[in-house]
């Protein structure tokens, strides 16, 4: 692991060893067992009786027969995004071992000493924090209140609910909460949230089910997938629906196949035979983490469907008719109900990885404004594109997508400034901008250019933006908070399937002169929207170089543009001059498109090109 913080500086091991010496089970003194731990309101009373494991049940454990999804039912509190999380998480064991420790050193057992004490670990803010408590758990005529596992003697669901209350103030602090918080608190992950309607309506044309595919890979690499169905109002929470499911409800998903189906030969069943192919069905299993109230549709537990599937394969599917929470759903039902996927992936970024790995950057940054008045040149909180004006001092990183169809996923994630306290201050509204700029670009944007893509602005911890196909070129991606003169701190995390880097813009402008003591009067900044070619050849592909004082430009003043031949698709061939135009650079505020014929060395004509060149006497102006 690589950097460890402890909540409240609290070490496990030197507790653990004060209380074997003492003799004295652990209680723990920052979340004590009583009813300040339990509500928000201070002095509030109730007849909730604080009780160990032991004397609930006579051989407690900490795991039995491993972590199942069954082992993390939600209690009375309204907690379901943390606890489908939870449940989610049982299917990645790599990770559960991360979030609950050195598992068998803590279990009970006559190999290790029992103390009372106990330790798991949450991500936050780009680091993995432990948290110490006790094993003393809220009850009521001896029955846990909360998280519990349907398992009576198995307890590490619901300490692990209390470590979470802890991490948030009190356990009333989980009554309602962001799913990817959740997900991302159990994984380092990056969370991402899916409309299903609007998936479907975007990828209408694509007949192979991109959504299902998406979702099917994701699972099998480990992610942790939780849906839900939105409710439009306070009322419609957790209202339950003639089908059997719930709005405002979080269900974990366990399982996303397609299975064969054997059913009676017939016509179009013989002809699938002789071709060698079966018909075949999607299939999505979930976990509600009430531990009832399950899905009633075709392919529910008792459903006829099930005849069309061997025994021996609803075995190894563990189909059961067992009123547990657990249920499977066909595909096309699924995406009708459910309208909110929650999509937590951990990327592979391993070096000797044979499998599809990604480029990671991360970013510890700031929205700060420095104590500057807002616009000034430190200022760095802009605020959204609703306020122009300031909106390019956010901070600001440039990248080079080296190759077409590049595909970069971004996860901004502001800190938790409320972390321990039963106070919860209020998120930043937060978001992020990218922008294609010159391939040239060194300094800061100061006018904000062409959106090639833009975050949804959410006033929560984390939002993210996903670009599948990006172009090659240079791009400059702005964290922004929606108004100006918000600070906090920020992580921002990127991730690519080619070698991207992201570098900090922090000049405005060049520096020309001696050590580099006089600043630039003017900038200049030349805009080619297209070319007319005149060449009898199918498919030619032709660049544009801008040569300045006979260098090609890298910054300056632009004089001349070069039109060249790169090469035919046909046959690679040594770059061609197709023609050369000279351009006057203005020196004025000025702004002219205009169009230029291209003159090869013989003084002919071969093509003209559209061209925007605009001028400011203030560098700081792009």
């Amino acid at each position: 692991m690589k950097e460890l913080r402890r909540f409240g500086d609290q070490h496990y091991e030197k507790l653990r060893k004060g209380c074997l010496k003492s003799g004295h089970l652990f209680v723990d003194t920052l979340f004590p067992p009583t009813n300040g731990s339990l509500f928000l309101e201070e002095g509030r009373s109730s007849d909730i009786v604080w009780k160990r494991p032991a004397e609930l049940h006579e051989d407690p454990h900490l795991f039995v027969e491993g972590a199942s999804a069954n082992d993390v039912t939600q209690g009375i509190l309204g907690n379901c995004w943390f606890v489908s999380a939870c449940s989610a998480l049982t299917h990645n064991q790599t990770l559960l071992d991360r979030v609950i420790p050195y598992g068998n050193a803590q279990e009970w057992s006559p190999k290790n000493r029992y103390a009372g004490i106990f330790r798991f670990r949450f991500w936050r803010f780009g680091v993995w924090v432990e948290v110490v408590i006790d094993d003393l758990l809220p009850t009521r005529d001896g029955k846990l209140l909360f998280a519990r596992s349907k398992t009576p003697n198995e307890f590490w669901s619901a300490l692990l609910e209390k470590a979470f209350a802890k991490l948030y103030g009190c356990y009333e602090n989980l009554v309602g909460g962001h799913l990817s918080d959740a997900l991302q608190d159990v994984s380092s992950g990056v969370a991402e949230t899916l409309n299903v309607k609007k998936f479907l309506k975007e990828d209408i044309q694509d007949k192979s089910g991109r959504l299902y595919d998406n979702l099917k890979t994701a699972f099998d690499n480990g992610a942790l997938i939780v849906a839900a169905i939105a409710a439009r109002t306070k009322e419609e929470i957790e209202e339950s629906l003639d089908c059997g499911l719930v709005k405002g409800h979080a269900y974990a998903v366990s399982a996303v196949l397609s299975i064969d189906l054997n059913r009676i030969p017939n016509r179009s069943s013989i002809r699938s035979l002789l071709l060698g192919s079966k018909e075949k069905q999607k299939l999505i299993r979930l976990q509600n983490p009430w531990g009832e109230k399950e899905w009633n549709g075709e392919w529910s537990d008792n459903s006829s469907e099930w005849l069309n599937v061997s025994d021996e394969k609803k075995l190894e599917l563990n189909v059961t008719v067992d009123e547990d929470g657990d249920f499977w759903m066909p595909w096309e039902s699924f995406v009708y109900y459910f309208t909110d996927i929650s999509l937590c992936q951990l990327f592979n970024t391993n070096i000797f990885s044979l499998s599809k790995r990604y480029h990671e950057e991360v970013v510890h940054d700031e929205w700060t404004t420095h104590g500057k008045k807002s616009g000034a040149p430190d200022d760095r909180a802009g605020g959204c594109l609703n306020f122009p004006a300031t909106f390019c001092n956010n901070p600001q990183y440039s990248f080079d997508v080296p190759m077409d169809d590049c595909e970069i996923m971004f996860a901004l994630t502001q800190r938790e400034v409320s972390e321990g306290m039963k106070k919860r201050e209020p998120y930043v509204t937060i978001g992020m901008h990218l922008m294609r700029v010159e391939n040239n670009r060194v300094h800061r944007v100061h006018q904000a250019m062409q959106a090639v893509g833009t975050s949804e602005y959410a006033n929560a911890r984390s939002v993210f933006l996903h670009l599948r196909s990006l172009a090659a070129g240079r791009y400059v991606l702005m964290p922004t908070t929606y108004a100006p003169r918000e600070q906090t701190n920020f992580l921002l995390r990127m991730y690519s399937d080619q070698k991207v880097r992201l570098t900090p813009l922090t000049k405005h402008s060049p520096k020309l002169g001696l050590f580099g003591c006089k600043s630039a009067q003017s900038v200049t900044r030349i805009t080619i929207h297209g070319a007319a070619l005149d060449l009898a050849t199918d498919g030619v592909r032709a660049y544009a170089v801008l040569i300045c004082n006979g260098k090609e430009v890298s910054n300056g003043d632009f004089f001349a543009v070069e039109i060249s031949h790169v090469w035919e698709d046909r046959q690679m061939a040594r770059d061609h001059l197709i023609g050369r135009a000279p351009i006057v650079a203005l020196i004025d505020n000025e702004n002219r498109q205009s169009k230029y014929e291209l003159l090869d060395d013989s003084r002919r004509t071969t093509a003209s090109v559209d061209v925007t060149v605009s001028a400011f006497d203030d560098p700081m102006y792009l």
